[in-house]
């Protein structure tokens, strides 16, 4: 073999090498980008979902500002395990809470047992005393609203009478449980929150049915029951009270403790709507003739 034909042989299998591997790795290049557009495809899609869902992403500032809201708004409405508690520290806290809501609430605070469940501890208190209704609802109220996590077991209230009159408060026995956990909030780092005064709705003491009483504002209208209907109309109604008097009523007008409801003119009858002992009830006078349901 010549030298010529020799170095020939020689480059053309150098030159199919090469080209064999600019095949393979150009194959290995284009599966790389195949995975690698596959990927930014989907994270885009991601993206744009991400923001379709949350349109203040494309505003930068928007979109962190956001942030700051709901991370204010969950620690405005959750609940924070302290590092420590002790009965001194709950015993404090319960202080605290008079001192600035309710400085009229009195109570005796009794230590239970200590209890653990997986890894978070708790005290066991009973607190018990006696206060106006409305300082035990806002204790009541702070205890469930503010961060520190205490969790009210159970409560037991009595009215406190006197000769069968209403003192306005109650006596009061609230199971309480104190909550930490080593690895949570150091204590210092959980605020007191300055909670918005609130009324209690209703004494649930207050009975609200009782006896017939004598209202003197009231006696000054038509009693209904020692009247009769002598005449009505689609829209009136003619009632001759005990001494011969006439009254003449429409629809919404006042009577004794109650008021003119409806008129039936096909049947003849006016409904008045009466509230004398607290429940409201319904009274059908027909003409001519008086009928009570």
């Amino acid at each position: 073999m010549n030298y010529a034909l020799r170095n020939t042989l020689i480059l053309s299998v150098l030159l199919v090498l090469v080209i064999l591997g600019f095949l393979l790795g150009n194959t290995s290049s284009v599966k790389k980008i195949k995975v690698i557009k596959s990927a930014y495809e989907n994270n885009l899609k991601q993206l744009n979902d991400l923001k379709a869902a949350n349109p203040d992403m494309e505003n930068q500032d928007l979109f962190i500002q956001s942030l700051k809201d709901l991370e204010k708004k969950v620690q405005r409405e959750s609940k924070l395990i302290p590092q420590k508690n002790d009965p001194t520290i709950t015993y404090k806290y319960m202080l605290d809470i008079c001192d600035n809501f309710c400085p009229d609430m009195k109570f005796n605070f009794i230590y239970n047992r200590l209890s653990k469940i997986e890894n978070i501890s708790f005290y066991s208190y009973t607190i018990k005393g006696i206060a106006p209704i409305q300082s035990f609802y806002t204790f009541v109220y702070q205890i469930e609203s503010q961060y520190m996590l205490y969790v009210i077991e159970s409560i037991k209230i009595n009215e406190e009478t006197k000769d069968d009159i209403s003192s306005g408060n109650v006596s009061f026995v609230i199971v309480l449980n104190a909550y930490f956990e080593e690895t949570a909030t150091e204590i210092g780092d959980i605020p007191f929150r300055k909670l918005k005064y609130k009324n209690v709705r209703y004494d649930p003491f207050y009975s609200r049915i009782h006896a017939p009483v004598l209202d003197e504002e009231e006696q000054e209208f038509l009693d209904i029951y020692s009247s009769g209907m002598i005449g009505l109309t689609p829209n009136k109604v003619f009632i001759k009270d005990r001494i011969g008097r006439i009254h003449i009523l429409e629809i919404g007008d006042k009577v004794a403790y109650g008021t003119l409801e409806s008129i039936n003119w096909k049947e003849q009858y006016a409904t008045f709507q009466l509230n004398e002992i607290g429940v409201i009830k319904d009274m059908k006078i027909y003409l001519n003739e008086l009928k009570e349901e």
